[in-house]
């Protein structure tokens, strides 16, 4: 009840003189800007940048999110951007800070972040629709920053989940493959959602593989699934050798490139034991190479080990935005034991 009452409280105090003709949000792809007075800056951008700059090597250096700090003095000029993070400490002054002591104007919630319970409020289409946005405050500097640094994985789920919503959205909306992914249901006892423009390149039900392209840039998918197969196959070592005998095989040539750049990990997929791979595929013959997504998991309902797998070929662009739209592709994926959940 306490968490309840708090969201009642923080909304109430920011919709307190918002205009109810709300301009719609705007952004740059993958752009936080981050308002706070310059000496607070000066001791959080370094923990704020290891929370939302997460580094992607395509193989270039691509980050997750890009921080645009705004000084305290701009702050009207960006009040229609779609992702804003406010940061201040109870001592603040500025426009952040005026904000900061209206959030913290009920003594419980003051309390609350003078006892460090609370350091982080979230409020949407507050300036402007589609808009969502954090506040970050904390009774001093040396707090607010430890703050940032112990909650990393928190405050970076925030705006990725809300992107990854939103980017589904917008991808569907241009078109579904509806037929294909109810084929996919009834034949082989899973679906994901498919783009309009994804073709279908591969189905060997025998070998329990599918594989969609797109073109312009080139990226794909394939589903590959094993009956039977359990938890010893979540191995990042098997994982490597399956999606290299599958690159020889269908993709001609196509290989992981086993450097520093190559990470493995166990953790969960849409609640599924799985081990995450991502890392750099290369191919000497087509002199071809980009960044990939593995997700192999166990799924107990259908006793089957399932490996998506995504990538991207796209010279001389960024590939993170296709790379992160087919990673939303992955996520839609379904069984038929999911359906009545």
């Amino acid at each position: 009840m306490k968490s309840i009452r708090l969201f009642m409280v923080v909304s109430t105090v920011f919709v307190i003189g918002s205009c109810s003709l709300k301009p719609r949000s705007w952004w740059t792809e993958g752009v936080i800007g981050v308002i706070m007075d310059q000496e607070e800056w000066e001791v959080t951008q370094i923990p704020l940048e290891r929370v939302y700059e997460r580094v992607v090597r395509t193989p270039q250096i691509e980050t997750m999110f890009t921080i645009r700090y705004v000084p305290d003095s701009d702050f009207e000029r960006y009040t229609s951007y779609q992702y804003l993070i406010l940061a201040a400490t109870l001592e603040s002054h500025g426009r952040v800070g005026q904000i900061v002591e209206r959030v913290v104007s009920d003594p419980e919630i003051r309390q609350g972040v003078e006892e460090g319970e609370y350091y982080v409020f979230t409020q949407r289409d507050q300036w402007a629709k589609d808009q969502l946005m954090i506040i970050l405050v904390a009774k001093d500097l040396i707090t607010l920053r430890e703050k940032i640094e112990t909650n990393e994985e928190f405050l970076y789920a925030i705006f990725d989940a809300d992107w990854n919503e939103q980017l589904e959205e917008d991808m569907f909306a241009r078109g579904e493959q509806k037929d294909v992914e109810e084929e996919l249901m009834a034949i082989y006892g899973w679906s994901m959602r498919i783009q309009r423009d994804y073709f279908l390149v591969q189905e060997l039900p025998e070998e329990g593989f599918i594989w969609f392209r797109r073109m312009y840039p080139e990226r794909w998918i394939f589903v590959r699934w094993i009956d039977g197969g359990d938890t010893t196959l979540l191995d990042p070592y098997w994982i490597v050798k399956e999606r290299n005998r599958i690159g020889a095989e269908y993709y001609g040539g196509d290989r992981v490139r086993s450097d520093q750049f190559l990470f493995s990990r166990r953790s969960t997929f849409l609640g599924r034991k799985a081990q995450i791979t991502s890392g750099l595929w290369e191919n000497d013959g087509k002199v071809a190479g980009g960044p990939f997504i593995n997700y192999t998991f166990h799924d107990s309902l259908s006793r089957r080990v399932y490996m998506i797998d995504v990538a991207v070929f796209a010279p001389a662009r960024d590939k993170m935005p296709y790379l992160r739209r087919l990673d939303v592709l992955a996520h839609t994926f379904h069984t038929v034991f999911d359906m009545g959940r």
